[in-house]
């Protein structure tokens, strides 16, 4: 190749680099510049960003009015201001959401401009965090006609974003979003005493002893029933978690409220804490029903529940007694006479010199260590009698008694369990001389764990002749 077709070629081959080259810088420059376009715009859709867990007050007004609300040191929302007209404790778990949600607000996309009442932000609803540094402010309209979006802006700009539905409804701040949904606004720990009232009668009414706080008594209808502390104590556990279904607002007026059945309520329960005495109200109900309308006579909030979670107003005061017919504990007790068909035993009871005495025959003297424990468990065969369901046909007259169980305590008070027969199978107990319409079966006398089992049993440890 000769001289001059080698400049060709070079003067060629530079024009095709150089053209390479351009291009690439326009492909790579085009790139660069549509990547930081995105990058701007990403960031003009941050339309908040701070530390949630700094905020200590939140000022919302919606269509019921402005409510400045302040966290707690224990970390409740309470309402500090309110040109509102009814008082409710708040949710504080909403709260904290609406915290939450602002802390970290960024827009799906902007709007098209339009008039802002197209949007419900003539007139939207303002939220404005508070924290020590600074205030943060959104305004929330209207959700748009898929309601994928709800609208909201910034207040001093006029663009209109649009935020994901989910987080603008919790930021819409409802009423029905900020009044707390619990039936009982209370730890189950501060309540001291509870109560249901059917139709002008006590369904139970039961109060926390004042010096063992994990054992109930029952107060009315019956007195002198043992109690099962451990089904109570469930069972307040359960009521401190129940949440309302439907919330329908603060109603005074009779005629309103007696389109929920509240005009003339036939329930009353009752929760009394050491600071505050909470009355609910509910209509009468039937087994069909699904759900319950609820009344706050101090708060004027309507409500309703679910039929299984107001199971707790056709409870009755023996769902919650113990199982044991009379439960006297054995360190308790002097003695415990045994008259079972006209066969009488005496168990005596020496705590302090830890003696053992039946029917006259010294039971730790005679070295049988068989005969100490049915001892034992013959005190328990009876002291442990598990009472079957309770019958509202109780006669006006007491029976005669083929069973009873008397004990005299250390402190020379004495107490007795009387069994008189219904039919073959089972008697009605009487406690102290009262019948509340307990039933025990007579299996619970004469079975494999009954008090006659165990009397053979120390007869024949004892070489006493049993007279059954």
């Amino acid at each position: 190749m000769n001289r001059k077709s080698l400049i060709v070629t070079g003067v060629s081959l530079a024009a095709l680099l150089g053209g390479a080259a351009g291009a690439y810088f326009y492909v790579d420059h085009k790139k660069t510049s549509e990547e930081a376009l995105s990058k701007a715009e990403t960031e003009a859709l941050k339309l908040l960003t701070f530390n949630s867990t700094d905020v200590n007050s939140i000022d919302i007004t919606n269509a019921d009015g402005h409510f400045h609300v302040t966290l707690g040191q224990t970390g409740d929302w309470v309402i500090e201001d309110s040109d509102y007209p009814y008082s409710f404790t708040l949710n504080s778990y909403f709260l904290n959401v609406v915290a939450a949600s602002m802390g970290k607000l960024t827009a799906d996309h902007k709007a098209d401009p339009a008039d802002l009442s197209k949007y419900g932000l003539d007139s939207p609803v303002t939220v404005v965090c508070h924290t020590p540094d600074s205030d943060y402010t959104i305004l929330v309209g209207n959700s748009t006609a898929t309601n994928e979006f709800r609208y909201v802006k910034l207040p001093d700009d006029d663009t209109v974003y649009c935020i994901d539905d989910e987080t603008g409804k919790s930021l819409r701040c409802d009423l029905s979003d900020l009044r707390s949904p619990y039936l009982l606004n209370c730890y189950d720990s501060e309540i001291q005493q509870f109560s249901v009232v059917h139709n002008g009668e006590t369904s139970y009414d039961l109060s926390r002893d004042t010096e063992s706080t994990s054992i109930w008594k029952l107060n009315s209808p019956q007195t002198n029933v043992a109690i099962d502390s451990i089904i109570v104590n469930t069972v307040i556990t359960n009521m401190v978690r129940i949440q309302s279904e439907k919330f329908e607002g603060f109603i005074k007026d009779s005629s309103e409220l007696a389109k929920y059945g509240l005009d003339k309520p036939a329930y009353t329960y009752t929760v009394v804490t050491n600071d505050k005495t909470i009355t609910l109200e509910f209509p009468e109900f039937s087994e069909d029903d699904t759900e319950i309308w609820g009344y706050d006579p101090d708060t004027y909030a309507v409500f309703s529940l679910s039929k299984g979670s107001a199971a707790f107003l056709s409870g009755k005061w023996y769902d919650l007694t113990a199982k044991q017919a009379m439960s006297v504990p054995f360190m308790s007790a002097a003695s415990l006479e045994i008259v079972v068909d006209g066969e009488k035993h005496t168990l005596a009871i020496d705590h302090e010199n830890k003696g053992y005495v039946f029917d006259d025959t010294d039971v730790i003297a005679s070295g049988n260590e068989d005969a100490s424990a049915n001892f034992e468990y013959l005190y328990a065969s009876v002291s442990e009698i598990k009472h079957d369901e309770f019958r509202d046909d109780v006669p006006e007259k007491m029976g005669e008694p083929t069973c009873t169980f008397r004990y005299t305590l250390t402190d020379g008070t004495t107490r007795e369990l009387a069994l008189v027969p219904i039919d073959d199978e089972t008697y009605w107990a009487y406690i102290d001389g009262e019948c509340f319409g307990m039933t025990v079966s007579k299996a619970a006398i004469t079975g494999a764990n009954g008090c006659l089992k165990f009397i053979e049993l120390l007869s024949k440890d004892l070489g006493i002749e049993n007279k059954n």
